[in-house]
């Protein structure tokens, strides 16, 4: 019989097919993992609002939702939350200050909405995939009343994207958690926080050790739950990040790579 007792999964480009759908047979498997005691969470870097909805169309029930690359967890069906850990509030106006200085475009989200300082074709863009409607703060937006739990800049431009990179991790290295969910989106939120940290704190609170977990992811801001147990899983459009640090490779997203891998090591195994 297998020994996973828990499995986290990424949504977008690991779970979620490339036209943001999720295949019968996936859900299947997931069931059959569920029905057999199994503890199955989503991680990924969406905001709660856009992860909700995809645990609750694929029938995981009222399972934990690690969003925004570990900074919060809700429940996914009631939509309470149960952690919300947040960049300081100095630290995060010092960071708003520098991008609006640079000209760069950004998002916040706080109290799990979307913030941007004015609309055009990006925050058309991420709503359409997100599924969520951004808040037009103007120039509020650099000088929030709340400390965000994350802030975003987007940069469809790769050889501005390298600016942005430089310029933010040059003065904020060790300060804020830094990662890229995609080429184009550059995060930050709280330092002490993680996918793979969140991970550990789930599997600790339910007695499980963490080489009882499955992970499975395709980007950077997945290496930290992919480097944790020797039961993790890089799809195989995977970044080259998530390949190094996963211990096995499975089939691609629109492959359905990750129920393929849960069937024959979970429930095959």
């Amino acid at each position: 019989m297998s020994s996973i007792q828990m499995i986290a999964i990424d949504l977008d480009d690991t779970l979620l097919r490339d036209d943001i759908s999720v295949s019968d047979y996936t859900k299947q498997v997931l069931a059959r993992a569920l029905s057999r005691g199994v503890r199955i969470v989503i991680a990924t870097g969406r905001m709660f609002q856009a992860a909700r909805p995809w645990g609750k169309a694929i029938g995981l029930g009222d399972v934990p939702v690690i969003c925004y690359t570990g900074s919060m967890t809700g429940l996914c069906e009631s939509g309470k939350i149960i952690r919300d850990v947040r960049i300081e509030k100095d630290r995060a106006l010092s960071i708003l200050s520098d991008i609006k200085a640079h000209g760069w475009y950004a998002h916040t989200y706080i109290d799990d909405e979307l913030y941007v300082p004015f609309r055009d074709w990006r925050t058309d863009e991420y709503e359409k995939q997100c599924a969520v409607k951004a808040h037009v703060a103007g120039d509020d937006f650099w000088t929030p009343r709340k400390a965000p739990t994350k802030i975003l800049v987007c940069e469809y431009d790769m050889e501005k994207m390298k600016g942005v990179e430089h310029f933010l991790k040059e003065k904020y290295a060790n300060l804020v958690n830094q990662v890229k969910s995609k080429p184009f989106f550059f995060e930050m939120n709280n330092r002490e926080c993680s996918k793979g940290r969140a991970v550990e704190e789930l599997a600790r609170s339910w007695g499980i050790p963490t080489d009882h977990v499955m992970t499975f992811g395709n980007g950077n801001n997945d290496v930290s739950m992919l480097s944790m147990t020797p039961w993790s899983f890089a799809v195989a459009n995977a970044s080259e990040s998530a390949k190094k640090a996963a211990a096995h490779e499975t089939l691609s997203n629109n492959e359905d790579g990750v129920a393929r891998a849960v069937e024959t090591y979970v429930l095959e195994g």
